[in-house]
């Protein structure tokens, strides 16, 4: 479709982190000059769907933190999609990760690994960063991590480079995993076509609306597929090269609320 000057989104998907909080501020709301433009698209009318690589346990606090108590959330980098009312999963995807988790074993001895327990935090084979996760954290062995589908599978590697790790995602040759590296030597591997884009397209199909009124903001790799669905397509400005090749066109960064500043574009202070 061809976006025109008087053309506002009817859905604004939002990153979280990179996008409506800073990397450092992980824990803290947004900023006020984020919330207020956030809370105004909605009272325009705007659907606000957060899309984010976030669990549902770490993302229902920022739903709070924003207001919302309506419409939809994309969790889990789209494996699950939340009833934002009722607080609650209303689709998951799941798939099986025995092979997976043999592969990248075998492949890196001394990663740590860690399976979604829906709403309440996570399954590990070791020992996590502190800060990496939240929620209640259990230890298990191996074949416990295996023992039934699973939202999502996270390979973290805390002494290994980055670009090695995704070296090794993509030469895995496996037909079952799609994936996202995250800002530090991180892997997430969702079922195959699950993404932020396939969740947000759930979404608008409840409520009405298609990728043509939709905008979507944010800055990692595991955004490129909601910059392409989206008609507006939105790279922070602290997104890497080749983030901001995908999306339409690039705002301010995180740090000085560039968010805001977008959002003001479409509803502005002052109705026009």
């Amino acid at each position: 479709m061809t976006v025109t000057d008087s053309w506002r989104p009817a859905l604004v998907a939002l990153d979280v982190d990179g996008t409506l909080v800073t990397y450092a501020e992980f824990h803290q709301p947004p900023r006020p000059p984020v919330l207020d433009a956030v809370r105004r698209a909605h009272d325009a009318g705007a659907h606000i769907v957060v899309a984010t690589g976030r669990s549902m346990h770490s993302t229902l606090p920022l739903l709070d933190q924003l207001g919302l108590e309506d419409g939809y959330a994309v969790c889990s980098n789209g494996a699950v999609v939340v009833d934002v009312a009722e607080r609650a999963p209303i689709d998951i995807e799941t798939f099986d990760i025995t092979d997976t988790v043999r592969y990248f074993t075998e492949q890196i001895p001394d990663a740590v690994l860690a399976v979604e327990e829906l709403g309440r935090g996570h399954r590990v084979t070791g020992e996590f960063p502190a800060g990496d996760l939240d929620g209640d954290v259990t230890v298990v062995h191996h074949d416990e991590l295996v023992a039934q589908p699973v939202t999502r599978l996270v390979v973290r590697w805390p002494n290994g480079d980055r670009e090695r790790l995704r070296a090794i995602a993509r030469d895995s040759g496996l037909p079952s995993v799609d994936y996202a590296i995250g800002f530090t030597a991180w892997l997430d591997i969702m079922p195959v076509g699950v993404s932020k884009a396939s969740g947000l397209a759930k979404v608008a199909a409840r409520l009405g609306v298609t990728a043509d009124g939709a905008l979507a903001a944010g800055d990692g790799h595991n955004d490129l597929e909601m910059l392409r669905w989206a008609a507006v397509g939105v790279a922070m400005g602290q997104a890497p090269d080749d983030v901001k090749a995908v999306a339409d066109t690039i705002c301010g960064d995180v740090e000085s609320n560039g968010l805001a500043a977008l959002l003001t574009t479409y509803f502005p202070d002052v109705p026009e």
